[in-house]
């Protein structure tokens, strides 16, 4: 004779709580990572602009080695 398991329990919910909580770090992460490589993107090319700027306006002096 051949005995089956009864119910289980229904663990959708909890599944699905795990689910979104880890979707939600994931791309938060994913969020916080794209933005700090803007950011440093962004002060890179700033600084470099910056720079580019100073040593056009730097005044030369002619016959003199640096």
């Amino acid at each position: 004779m051949r005995r089956y398991p009864g119910r289980v329990e229904n663990y959708t919910n909890a599944f699905l709580a795990t689910v979104f909580g880890i979707l939600f770090m994931a791309f938060f992460t994913i969020a916080a990572l794209w933005g700090t490589v803007w950011v440093i993107l962004s002060a890179a090319l700033i600084d470099g602009l910056i720079r580019l700027r100073a040593a056009r306006l730097a005044p030369t002096e002619v016959g003199q080695d640096g």
